[in-house]
């Protein structure tokens, strides 16, 4: 999920009238107590508003980020470490850029050093996403991905293959993207916590479709290569 320059969107950390007690909070989200508390002093989940020496109240904001948190945890499969940095840039960053860390946490981590070869491959991807007009952060997690993929390709299956060898990907990545956010129209005029809520879901729900789909295209293209072979 992608955000043009004109939809970027400033976060609201408001947290609105207090009134929910905990255990409310926690039938409303099916979040437990227990994990709502460690929510809390994990920092995940902001404090909720001192009602008596060992109460607080809690808003609804505190219903969607307890439910934001419990699908990086529970869908997604985010660390506590990595769901902490999405809440933090919650709270200090544009929606923007919010949704360029929770995009990086999705899996994996962004190469300490390139090698020569990825150095290379990196130099064909970056000009491939400015030609695309895809985001080439520097340490933005898929695009390292892609390049260090791309430098594998080229030393064990394609030698030399030129950065053009990419532009199917890039193109198709863009039209399925297209599909999904027709899918869900008005996403970014959501509160944020819900606006990335859906779109991290739909990228860690949708994305093993796609490879999939790949997966079982590769092999009936091999069935269609064999059979024939296997009849003669």
């Amino acid at each position: 999920m992608t955000l043009s320059d004109s939809d970027t969107i400033l976060v609201n950390t408001s947290f609105g009238t207090m009134g929910m007690k905990i255990s409310e909070l926690s039938s409303r989200t099916g979040v437990s107590i227990p994990s709502l508390k460690f929510y809390l002093r994990e920092g995940l989940l902001p404090q909720g508003q001192l009602s008596a020496p060992n109460q607080a109240d809690y808003s609804e904001s505190h219903v969607r980020r307890a439910a934001l948190i419990r699908a990086l945890r529970d869908v997604a499969g985010l660390s506590i470490a990595k769901i902490k940095a999405i809440v933090d840039a919650l709270e200090h960053r544009e929606l923007y850029e919010v949704m360029g860390q929770a995009v990086d946490s999705l899996g994996g981590e962004t190469i300490a050093e390139f090698t020569p070869a990825q150095s290379e491959a990196a130099v064909e991807v970056d000009r491939l996403l400015g030609a695309f007009g895809l985001p080439a952060r520097e340490d933005s997690l898929a695009r390292h991905q892609i390049i260090a993929a791309f430098a594998s390709v080229r030393e064990m299956l394609f030698p030399g293959v030129p950065g053009e060898f990419l532009e199917p990907y890039a193109q198709a990545a863009i039209e399925i993207t297209t599909i999904e956010q027709a899918a869900m129209p008005g996403l970014f005029d959501l509160e944020p916590e819900s606006a990335i809520e859906k779109a991290i879901l739909g990228l860690a729900l949708l994305e093993p479709i796609l490879v999939g789909f790949r997966r079982l295209a590769h092999e009936r293209r091999v069935q269609d290569l064999i059979a024939p072979a296997a009849k003669q």
